[in-house]
Order: C-alpha cells, then sequence, then structure tokens
C-alpha cells in the first residue's frame, strides 16, 4: 500500500545558516550517447514488433498547494544541529538533492539524496521526550542512471532540449494509447504532485517500477518564490520501494501573466537499485 506524504508547500526565503552544497550535476557525454542508443534500439524493436511492455501512465497536475504557514525547506534545515546536517550529508556521500520539512509536532524532518543513498532524519519520541533519529536507504554502488530534462510543461511529449541528441530519434516514434500504459499504486495526492512534472519526468521516475511496484512509497516538496518578473517554484518528487528508488528534484521558471504550458522545467533525474545487503 502506497504510503504518500503531503507537500509542505512554504513561503520564499532562506537564512543564514549553512546549506548543503548544491551544484547540479549533470550526464556526461558518454552517458547521454549510450542512453540515446538503447531509447533507438528500442524504438527500433517497437516499430518491428509493437510496444514491448506497457509505458506508465501520465497524470494531470495537481497543482502545489502552497501554504505560507510553513517554514520552507531552508527554515527547517536551520532548524536541525550543524552535527546532524554534516552526518546526513556523509551518509548521503554528497548532495544532489535534498529537502525539509516539519512534522506534525513542528519539529523538523531533512532528507538529503547522494551517490550512496537517501538518509532522513527525524525525530521520534523515546520514554516521553524527543530524540533526533537518522535513517539511510543506501543504494548500489555503480547502479545510478541520470538524466537531465529541460523542457515545458507539465504534461508534454516533447523531447527533451537538454538532450539535444534525442530529438532526431524522437521523430517517428510509436505513439502509445491509454490501454498501452500502466498506472502504479499511487493514491490521488501522489499522483497530482507527480503530475505536476513533465511527462517525460514522471515517464522516467515511474518506469522502473512497472515489474513490481510492492510497497511503493512516495515522497515531495515543492516551495515558490515570486521575483519581479517570473515566479519559481523548486519541486522534488521521490519514489522507492523494495529494489529500486527514483527522484527528480528542478526548477519551474514561469514568467509573470503568462499560462502554465510556457513555464520552463529544468529537471535532474536519477534512478538506482536499493542495496538490501
Amino acid at each position: 500500500m502506497t504510503e504518500a506524504r503531503s507537500t509542505e508547500s512554504p513561503k520564499s526565503g532562506r537564512s543564514g545558516a549553512q546549506e548543503p552544497d548544491r551544484t547540479p550535476t549533470t550526464p556526461t557525454r558518454r552517458e547521454r550517447l549510450a542512453e540515446l542508443e538503447m531509447r533507438r534500439a528500442d524504438q527500433a524493436r517497437q516499430a518491428r514488433h509493437g510496444p514491448a511492455e506497457k509505458k506508465p501512465a501520465t497524470h494531470r497536475p495537481g497543482g502545489f498547494g502552497f501554504d505560507d504557514s510553513f517554514p520552507n525547506r531552508h527554515q527547517c534545515w536551520d532548524m536541525l544541529e550543524p552535527s546532524a546536517r554534516d552526518k546526513l550529508e556523509q551518509k548521503a556521500g554528497g548532495v544532489w538533492a535534498w529537502w525539509a520539512r516539519v512534522d506534525p509536532d513542528g519539529r523538523p524532518k531533512a532528507f538529503v539524496f547522494g551517490p550512496r543513498g537517501l538518509c532522513q532524519v527525524g525525530f521520534v519520541v523515546r520514554d516521553g521526550r524527543p530524540v533526533l533519529q537518522g535513517e539511510r536507504l543506501k543504494l548500489e554502488p555503480g547502479s545510478v542512471r541520470r538524466r537531465s530534462f529541460s523542457t515545458r510543461g507539465p504534461g508534454t511529449d516533447a523531447p527533451s532540449a537538454a538532450d539535444g541528441l534525442d530529438r532526431e530519434a524522437m521523430q517517428g516514434a510509436p505513439q502509445h494509447s491509454a490501454a498501452d500504459r500502466r498506472s502504479l499504486n499511487l493514491d490521488q495526492a501522489a499522483r497530482g504532485a507527480l503530475g505536476n512534472f513533465p511527462a517525460e519526468v514522471q515517464e522516467f521516475l515511474q518506469r522502473p517500477f512497472l515489474p513490481d511496484d510492492e510497497g511503493l512509497v512516495a515522497d515531495w516538496y515543492g516551495d515558490q518564490s515570486l521575483e519581479l518578473t517570473h515566479e519559481r517554484i523548486f519541486a522534488v518528487f521521490c519514489l522507492t520501494a523494495d529494489r529500486h528508488m527514483t527522484v527528480a528534484a528542478g526548477t519551474r521558471t514561469l514568467a509573470r501573466g503568462r499560462p502554465e504550458d510556457r513555464a520552463r522545467w529544468n529537471v535532474e533525474c536519477y534512478h538506482g537499485r536499493i542495496h538490501r545487503g
């Protein structure tokens, strides 16, 4: 049964404590060429024999539901002791994506995703008092695959501008009807949060779970900042199950007064196998 945690959607702003190094990582040319060759081979096979398997369903955007009464991820991060923040980054092996929010009791809970896995820290009650506790889902070394998407959305099937090498290969690709697509075991809130992302990001996140979505857990976060000329949204969506983990983290930029379909997304996506040792 899916556990889907609601988005905490705070106001914009940052405070002064040191935050994780969020330097974006992008696929190397070799990785992109390998991905392109795999996609071309798959498209050629589908053109000859039809789709080998169902594609993941894509969902309509459910909105972000921003609420200024909640502290944002930067403020939640500041609420943790420096030693706890440092340990999170160390356990994750670096920072590819991070988010933080408050729990129902107003205490901070933070997540850091990096080369070694997904780490979280939050408070549990022991002997009648709150105690900080950390957990980690470890990734198998060398199993992480990543892709960058720069596109308009949500809900567009346009090829990724960041993967310019893919545009020629995408032309003439077979179309998939609703009958060719499979929905994962996600509840309505999770589907709406996932649906905020462009279609190709949604597919990347869900594809590893098509054979088996037993124990699927969804987690997400979003915050908003309003600038003079545009609106900027930061969003994360994470799926974990028994064998796989996927994470998308990125920004959506929309010029003031423009329609939603003119928003520009820049998203880093990751897929890795979970180490169960």
